[in-house]
């Protein structure tokens, strides 16, 4: 069974290394901040206004513009390899040091973003699945008992956030693995947490609420104070900056699991 993780000092910990660590997030971050600072202005100009615009025919079929279903893949795609070069940089800045996360702006694009990239892919169709399984019995039960699907819809999402938040927790020193090219089987890191679940569920569980909660603090400020309509692309630049940040407490998180569960990693 592998060492209890301290729950809140493990988050408190992550935020106080982002916030020592901030000049080195504006160097290792500013990509991921650039990419997804662009791809919100995308999707606000371009990708939104094509959503707002699909509708459903007499027979309820969705009738939409062609090159939505490519925009949302297009967005996912270069999302997930921001992420990805974000990812390995900053868990290596944490758990080898700065002079490991690379040089200049620490932006590096190998074999190991490559195989956080995947690794990212293959655990986001494994949720999609959990998430399709999920929405079929919350139909089947629904029918069962005489009910709309989309009233019990909501149960199912409630079921599906803690099973997310569980995988994160067992799968995550896998990603921390890969960045400090360390063996990362998805076995070995389910192996290493043993014994952490609960805990582990809620840490992400509570990063998680912080993930939403910022944002939507954030949000609600914006609407006060009129900045969607005075200034959008200042407050998609301001969303941008707080991704990032919120992205580096995430990925500091794990990178302080896996240094407690599996040790610090020496020189990569």
């Amino acid at each position: 069974m592998s060492a209890p993780i301290p729950v809140l000092a493990t988050i408190a910990e992550a935020c106080r290394l982002v916030f020592e660590r901030r000049n080195d997030l504006l160097r290792v971050g500013l990509l991921f901040l650039l990419g997804t600072f662009a791809l919100d202005i995308l999707a606000l100009n371009y990708v939104l206004p094509m959503l707002a615009a699909a509708t459903t025919d007499a027979t309820g079929a969705p009738v939409m513009d062609n090159r939505l279903p490519g925009s949302f893949l297009l967005v996912l795609i270069t999302n997930f390899l921001l992420v990805s070069i974000f990812g390995v940089g900053w868990h290596r800045l944490i758990l080898l040091g700065p002079g490991k996360a690379g040089g200049g702006l620490g932006v590096q694009l190998g074999g190991r973003e490559l195989r956080y990239f995947i690794r990212l892919w293959i655990c986001f169709i494994g949720m999609i699945m959990v998430a399709g399984f999920l929405s079929y019995v919350d139909a089947a039960i629904a029918l069962r008992i005489g009910v709309s699907p989309y009233a019990t819809l909501p149960i199912a999402y409630l079921g599906f956030i803690p099973i997310g938040a569980y995988a994160i927790g067992r799968l995550g020193p896998s990603f921390a693995a890969i960045a400090v090219d360390l063996p990362s089987e998805m076995s070995r890191s389910w192996q290493a947490t043993m014994g952490n679940g609960r805990r582990l569920l809620a840490l992400y569980l509570l990063a998680g609420f912080g993930w939403v909660a910022v944002p939507a603090l954030l949000g609600a400020l914006a609407g006060l104070l009129g900045l969607g309509e005075i200034a959008p692309y200042a407050l998609l630049f301001i969303s941008a900056f707080v991704s990032t940040a919120l992205l580096a407490v995430l990925v500091t998180i794990n990178a302080l699991v896996f240094r407690r569960l599996v040790g610090a990693p020496g020189s990569a």
